[in-house]
């Protein structure tokens, strides 16, 4: 794999000369409407460029306006793009004799100090089509710190870069794309990490590249020295391309760097992959955003969760797992014994598994050792071409208590002994290829009670056993299965959806 970083460009200060221009005074106790003055770079939450990188101002722009009294910040207001050169218009804040000026506006906050806040999703975008850059508009950050009266002209300097991604032998494996991950290692074993939900690229035998364009802060992405830069791109299959970079790299505001990938793409695909990253939300509309949290997830009886999530397919793209999807996760308890142990037991080797992974009827062998400390550790999928190691971990945290599951591809060579020797020392290394899923203990309702929350997970299979039950995977603080008993179908459980749909 060649993996280099240029710094293609500055994006450079375009200094355009506007004027003010007062408008009628308003109410005695509202501030005055003003039209200002703000200069950009090539490029703001506008059509960005890459040719001429260059920036401009487009209807519906804003910028928030901090006002000062001396040091003391004393309020906001919001200016709007008037639609001609470089002015905004919009109500002074009253009292104040001085100003600072941020962009985007309408994303931006200030806390009671005047110190700027980010959604927690500020960094989040997405890219519709090959080598387009319409999705920067809004994540571009333009500052101008300095504070000064509000009849001087604000110049915005960028304080976000871009990076583009120049991708090239795409496998065509990964068929149709949904997302690409951008991590650098800032420190050793501190990883960042930028998401790019992409649309309307499908890899295959015709098309095998990818332009991609994240903006992201250099204030807090940089790469150490022999850290790792990591591409991962989502789609059919899971592949990735890993690349040491000896002396590191500091990003600098205002620059656009180009990343170009030719080769290395590795194939880190396990049965895990498929699994959604979250719950399914309250409304059954969509995802929760928190990995671990109790108490924040949908609850459904069985008979709702197979007509929203299989019949209606409610949330496209998912569905509801039957019980041999989620033995492909979490082993089947048989025999009296669990293949997933969180206290110590003896090991369970050769054991045979029946499972279904993407449509596909797959029987394999796996091996499980359980230490105790609330951990198991498998080989699982010996005799296909999905040999993985497993790490099952039960972590007691209260109303964060859950289950992780982690995945990883290894060769047919590794034994269950090369995975947990040294209390599992194979887990502290090459752990980019890893894929690990959280699984919160939200307990489940039966009528208006809610039971077990903070101590147990319960999650539905699409499976029936009978009239009055169904199937469903759960754990405890002992142990996790995909059960052959039934649960009664009128409680409610959480939901974890599969992808793709069958």
């Amino acid at each position: 794999m060649k993996f280099k970083l240029y710094i293609f460009a500055l994006l450079a200060l375009s200094v355009i000369s506007c004027t003010r221009e007062p408008l009628p005074e308003l109410e005695k106790e509202e501030g005055k409407i003003v039209t200002i003055s703000a200069t950009i770079p090539p490029e703001t939450r506008v059509a960005y460029n890459d040719t001429t990188l260059k920036l401009s101002w487009q209807t519906g722009d804003t910028l928030l306006l901090a006002g000062y009294d001396g040091e003391t910040y004393i309020g906001r207001k919001k200016f709007g793009w008037t639609g001609t050169g470089c002015t905004f218009s919009g109500e002074e804040v009253p009292g104040a004799t001085t100003y600072k000026a941020y962009y985007p506006g309408n994303v931006i906050t200030l806390d009671h100090d005047g110190n700027v806040k980010f959604p927690d999703n500020f960094w989040d975008q997405r890219q519709n089509g090959d080598s387009t850059t319409a999705h920067l508009r809004n994540k571009l950050l333009l500052f101008d710190e300095e504070t000064h009266s509000i009849t001087q002209i604000f110049n915005l300097t960028l304080k976000s870069s871009i990076i583009k991604l120049d991708l090239s032998s795409v496998p065509k494996e990964v068929g149709k794309l949904h997302q690409l991950v951008y991590t650098v290692e800032t420190a050793s074993g501190v990883f960042e990490s930028v998401s790019l939900d992409v649309s309307n690229v499908t890899s295959s035998l015709a098309k095998h590249s990818l332009l991609a364009f994240l903006a992201f802060d250099p204030a807090v992405t940089k790469i150490t020295a022999n850290g790792k830069v990591i591409i991962r791109l989502k789609g059919d299959k899971l592949y990735q391309c890993t690349q040491s970079v000896a002396l590191g790299k500091d990003y600098v505001a205002g620059h656009r760097y180009t990343g170009a990938v030719s080769s290395g793409w590795a194939d880190i695909t396990t049965p895990l992959y498929y699994v959604a990253e979250y719950n399914v939300n309250e409304a059954g509309t969509g995802f929760v955003t928190d990995l671990i949290a109790c108490e924040v997830s949908g609850y459904f009886n069985w008979s709702n969760a197979v007509t929203h999530f299989n019949t209606n397919k409610i949330i496209s793209g998912y569905h509801l797992p039957s019980i041999e999807e989620w033995q492909g996760i979490v082993p089947l308890y048989a025999n009296q014994v669990y293949c997933v142990r969180f206290d110590s037991a003896p090991p369970s080797n050769g054991v045979t598994e029946l499972v279904v992974v993407q449509g596909q009827n797959i029987t394999m062998t796996g091996d499980f050792s359980h230490p105790g400390n609330n951990v198991s550790y498998a080989l699982r999928y010996k005799g296909t071409d999905m040999v993985s190691a497993w790490k099952y971990e039960y972590i007691s945290d209260g109303n964060n208590t859950h289950m992780t599951i982690t995945s990883r591809r290894v060769s047919s060579s590794v034994t269950i002994d090369d995975i947990t020797e040294n209390n599992g020392a194979f887990w502290n290394s090459g752990n980019e290829n890893d894929i690990v899923r959280y699984f919160p203990a939200s307990g489940y309702y039966e009528g208006s009670l809610r039971k077990n929350l903070g101590i147990n997970g319960y999650f539905w299979s699409s499976t029936k056993k009978g009239t009055d039950f169904a199937f469903a995977m759960t754990f405890r603080s002992s142990d996790a299965s995909s059960s052959s008993g039934g649960y009664w179908k009128t409680n409610r459980y959480t939901v974890r959806l599969f992808t793709p749909e069958n």
